[in-house]
């Protein structure tokens, strides 16, 4: 039987998101440990987003990990429980879990649900999501939210906010957040390769 799906239906698919728009979000070093990651998405040709994630540092303990698009920006202060709830706009609530066959009933930003946990101290998938959207002002449009990390018990270990990797910020820091185009001195043109973390 199909599982619980939102309130408002099932997810529909992003069949047109802007052709070349890609994104990233980056753990900087040092902010969250031993943790290092890239979460980089960029538009497929009609259907939907491709997503490469690198994670490295994960803890030996407390997995499988989760992580989530959340509905806010991380603040200045770098607080990942600022970021609120997981991207959600058919308000599927997180009472059922994700069931990664029927994908749609998902909620959106559940990434982890719907393609896989890491359940070791690195992590790296490459995957096409047909749900998120690159088209800003649409409600599962992702560009300026977050991602974070969490342990199994939904603990928030790590968080980045996503940047049009057309606008990206210099290398961050350990203690700047949220590495926003004002503090951005380099460009970097879209591409499908994932950067890696050194």
């Amino acid at each position: 039987a199909k599982p619980a799906t939102g309130q408002l239906g099932d997810a529909v698919q992003v069949l047109d998101n802007p052709q070349g728009a890609a994104y990233t979000a980056v753990i900087p070093a040092g902010k969250f440990g031993t943790m290092r990651g890239t979460v980089t998405a960029v538009a497929t040709q009609g259907n939907g987003t491709q997503f490469n994630i690198n994670f490295s540092g994960l803890p030996s303990t407390g997995g499988p990990f989760l992580y989530h698009i959340h509905v806010n920006p991380i603040p200045s202060n770098g607080s990942c429980a600022s970021t609120l709830a997981h991207l959600d706009p058919y308000i599927r609530g997180e009472a059922t879990p994700c069931v990664p066959e029927f994908p749609e009933t998902c909620q959106v930003g559940d990434l982890s649900g719907k393609h896989g946990k890491p359940n070791a101290t690195t992590f790296n998938a490459t995957y096409i999501d047909p749900y998120v959207s690159l088209i800003d002002g649409q409600g599962a449009f992702f560009g300026n939210r977050s991602f974070v990390i969490h342990l199994a018990d939904k603990t928030r270990i790590a968080c980045a906010n996503f940047f049009p990797i057309d606008n990206l910020p210099s290398e961050p820091s350990a203690s700047g957040f949220p590495y926003g185009p004002s503090n951005s001195s380099s460009t970097t043109a879209p591409t499908f390769s994932v950067p890696v973390p050194p």
